[in-house]
């Protein structure tokens, strides 16, 4: 339950939205904002040893999900 794949079976499908929980094969995060050109505002834990907040790339996403 603990590797980041494990939190695509959380809660429900959802689409890219604000709250949605995005989740790449190797990392979490928190969408709190959406971008045009397949880019979100994300905020995560241990992003470069730091929780931060900043834009990202959602292409290679594995899944949506919310509660």
């Amino acid at each position: 339950g603990n590797l980041a794949a494990a939190w695509a079976r959380y809660g429900h499908a959802s689409t890219p939205r604000s709250g949605a929980i995005v989740v790449w094969p190797h990392h979490v995060g928190l969408i709190t904002a959406v971008h045009g050109g397949g880019l979100a505002t994300v905020i995560s834990g241990n992003d470069a040893r730091r929780v931060r907040e900043r834009s990202r790339s959602i292409a290679g996403a594995i899944a949506f999900r919310s509660e």
